[in-house]
């Protein structure tokens, strides 16, 4: 039984460091999906990923789907993905169009048409003005779903807290750190869970915010440096993973840290351990409430008499 599938964004070059540290998955990037490369790259890509890791995911240009040029993009890269032995295709929905659900249904369905047995996993917005709120979300899939094509949320879990508690519009981090506690956060994994088939597919980064007119931005900063905060969040995935391992017919968890470049790895294993302690501690009490539970009960019934 797989607990937690963990890991990052790697290119080719770097797919065997990634292994060697123990990472499960690994994610493409959006440089190599971008970009017209050797058609060798995509082969060694699916070669080695399939040898070292459990899973192979993508993420997606940053074009706009609305634009002829950006959904032409987009199209690309599932091949590409494809070529590379993907499973998952992650990708942002963009700014609001008029009729997004259609608008975004029928770009799914042109997915679809290029890589049938894709698995696409849309994000939750990442800026006020995107399309892509959880309610949004929901129904997107829903609407999917009829369609038969294969779809799951991208759980980006701080464009979560930033969207959800209205940091975009209100611009106060704090006041959405002390709302994002342990309960707030396993009442918003249950609610994905019910739409996630057999994947929960998490991802994550901490952050700060910029302000820069009326656009809000998020800014990638190193573990412990940013919001929303670890110790929760940690908790509470934790309790989920737990929680998914010990019940019948539990979900593959997936979990991509999506942090800077030059810290990812360290920032992960940190990440891991903190997520990992936890875990185990539950773990452990849950076995030893079932192997002695019998007799716990039998002491109870001594004490009683």
């Amino acid at each position: 039984m797989i607990l937690f599938e963990w890991g990052t964004y790697n290119a080719l070059s770097t797919l065997k460091q990634a292994a060697l540290l123990g990472t499960r998955i690994t994610e493409i990037p959006p440089a190599v999906l971008s970009r017209r490369l050797p058609s060798g790259y995509y082969e060694s890509y699916k070669r080695l990923g399939g040898e070292y890791f459990t899973s192979i995911l993508a993420h997606g240009p940053y074009y706009s789907l609305t634009s002829e040029k950006g959904l032409k993009a987009h199209l690309s890269a599932i091949e590409k993905a494809t070529l590379c032995g993907a499973e998952i295709y992650n990708y942002h929905l963009g700014r609001r169009v008029g009729d997004d659900l259609n608008v975004h249904l029928d770009i799914l369905k042109k997915f679809s048409e290029v890589n049938n047995e894709m698995i696409y996993s849309p994000e939750p917005a990442a800026n006020i003005g995107e399309f892509g709120t959880l309610d949004e979300l929901e129904e997107l899939i829903k609407a999917a779903k009829e369609e038969d094509i294969k779809i799951i949320p991208s759980l980006q879990l701080e464009n979560i807290f930033l969207n959800e508690l209205g940091v975009y519009e209100k611009d106060d981090l704090d006041e959405a750190a002390e709302k994002a506690d342990v309960d707030w956060w396993l009442n918003i994994f249950k609610r994905m869970d019910k739409i996630s088939d057999y994947i929960m597919h998490f991802r994550f980064s901490q952050v700060i915010g910029l302000r820069y007119g009326n656009r809000f931005y998020k800014k990638r900063v190193p573990l412990g440096k940013g919001y929303p905060p670890i110790e929760p969040l940690t908790e509470a995935l934790s309790t989920y993973l737990v929680e998914n391992a010990t019940r019948g017919g539990f979900k593959r968890v997936l979990f991509v840290y999506t942090g800077l470049p030059e810290v990812k790895y360290r920032d992960l294993i940190d990440l891991y351990a903190m997520i990992m302690k936890k875990s185990v501690d539950k773990l452990m009490s849950k076995e030893s409430q079932v192997e002695y539970g019998d007799f716990y009960k039998f002491m109870k019934s001594e004490d009683e008499e």
